[in-house]
């Protein structure tokens, strides 16, 4: 499976308040590498005065550019920042994207089987999984369709 880099700006609307206020500071690029990098994490960000503060600015611009630090120092100074996982709107992002490339790889001529056998490990969903995504989608077509009796 290959490392997916979701576009947290694409489902911000499942985000929470805290992340959406990060993006504003920093943009959704910078916030999405501060999950990736940080989330699941109790932050603290100090006011860069102590050298465990000097420690923590460090790993933040490993991650950020030092613009994108100050500014959440500005922002966030002296405060416990926990960074979420964002683990529902990853989730709805890989979805939407797997079910788009689901679609794509049908137009362009591949079965659903196929496409199934293609996708699933790129995304990491298993089987079971997949079909789960795909019954709704399948049963608004299978209403769609007269009834032959």
């Amino acid at each position: 499976m290959q490392t997916l880099h979701p576009d947290y700006e694409q489902v911000q609307d499942l985000l929470p308040e805290s992340v959406q206020q990060i993006a504003s500071l920093i943009g959704f690029p910078a916030t999405s590498k501060l999950i990736q990098q940080f989330g699941g994490v109790q932050f603290r960000i100090g006011k860069g005065l102590r050298s465990s503060g000097q420690r923590r600015i460090a790993l933040l611009q490993e991650t950020l550019t030092p613009e994108q630090v100050a500014l959440l120092m500005q922002h966030f100074s002296g405060e416990d920042l926990y960074i979420p996982r964002c683990q529902d709107a990853w989730r709805a992002w890989r979805n939407r994207c797997f079910l788009a490339e689901v679609e794509q790889l049908k137009a362009e001529g591949e079965s659903l089987t196929m496409a199934l056998t293609l996708l699933c490990p790129k995304y990491g969903i298993a089987a079971t999984r997949a079909w789960e995504l795909l019954r709704p989608r399948h049963s608004s077509c299978d209403s769609e369709q007269p009834s032959l009796l």
